[in-house]
């Protein structure tokens, strides 16, 4: 028996308990069969060449020797198709981690703001919890007036970030629930036994706006229901307001009108403080907004559905 034979017996023993091992871990981990059978045939076609190897040199036989040129050639493709499968499977392991880390950096950052909103909405309510304090402590009807107005502005500004903490979309907010909350507040605030003032909604559903207008957008709301609760009804008990908002096209309708005493002309010409804080919210929306005295006041606001400059998440 010569060096040859025993070399290749051995590889034959060698490559014998790889097959074994392979084979086991295949049936063990089905994870791995796809890489896994090229690396078993690429462990079964050396056996092939061992075989012809002990054949010819231990027994004379040269029968395989024909075909060894054949498996040699196999045995290259098979190992190349087995480093392209490998590097195809390594790409996409490393991808379904990035995809996971950018998932698990998107659940955190969203965790982070939404624990922004739920502070700053806190921190909102304690100052209006204060001015609310103090209006109580003044005697001077002018001064707790002005407090109940920015305790009011306060609110609306509180509604829409306990709105965005308990949405799951950190990036655009429901146009109903911040009217709804805002609306409640002023219903709560103006409509007492003494007066019949009716306000009506009519909020298109479905509605969404970006975060960074949503705050303008309820200030107005605030602002123009409650200065029609103030002013439209001096010298009546009774009255109606109707807040519309639609879309049509790519751009916002926002309606405000009451069948009151119509807007003074002071406000009209936009030196109330109230009106000219709307002006200018209504500017940063980069809308419109048209005033007319038709049985009472009606206030008509359009502006684009989409924000030129969104917020970047």
């Amino acid at each position: 028996m010569n060096l040859i034979v025993v070399l290749n017996f051995l590889s034959l023993i060698v490559y014998g308990i790889a097959i074994y091992i392979i084979f086991k871990t295949l049936v063990r981990r089905p994870n791995y069969r796809g890489e896994g059978i090229f690396v078993l045939i690429l462990a079964i076609i050396p056996c092939y060449i061992s075989i012809s190897n002990l054949f010819e040199h231990g027994y004379g036989i040269d029968y395989f020797d024909d075909y060894e040129g054949f498996f040699k050639d196999l045995y290259v493709m098979f190992l190349l198709i087995f480093l392209y499968v490998h590097s195809v499977k390594k790409e996409q392991t490393k991808r379904i981690e990035h995809e996971r880390q950018i998932k698990s950096d998107l659940q955190l950052k969203s965790k982070l703001l939404t624990e922004i909103h739920h502070r700053v909405n806190n921190n909102l309510q304690i100052i209006s919890g204060l001015l609310a304090m103090q209006a109580e402590s003044e005697n001077d009807l002018k001064l707790t007036t002005s407090l109940g107005l920015v305790q009011n502005r306060i609110m609306a500004i509180a509604s829409v970030h306990k709105i965005i903490y308990g949405s799951p979309n950190l990036l655009y907010v429901d146009l109903n629930l911040i009217f709804n909350s805002i609306l409640t507040n002023l219903k709560v605030m103006y409509v007492t036994d003494k007066n019949n003032i009716e306000l009506t909604e009519s909020i298109e559903e479905g509605l969404e706006m970006d975060l960074d207008r949503a705050i303008p957008m309820g200030l107005i709301l605030n602002e123009l229901v409650s200065n029609s609760f103030r002013h439209a009804f001096l010298n009546r008990n009774h009255g109606r307001i109707e807040v519309n908002l639609t879309q049509r096209q790519n751009e916002f309708i926002f309606v405000v009108k009451d069948n009151g005493l119509g807007m003074k002309e002071i406000l009209f010409d936009g030196k109330g403080i109230g009106l000219t804080l709307v002006k200018n919210l209504v500017k940063q929306l980069r809308g419109t907004m048209l005033i007319e005295k038709k049985n009472g006041t009606v206030f008509e606001i359009r502006f684009p559905t989409f924000n030129q400059n969104p917020i970047q998440i």
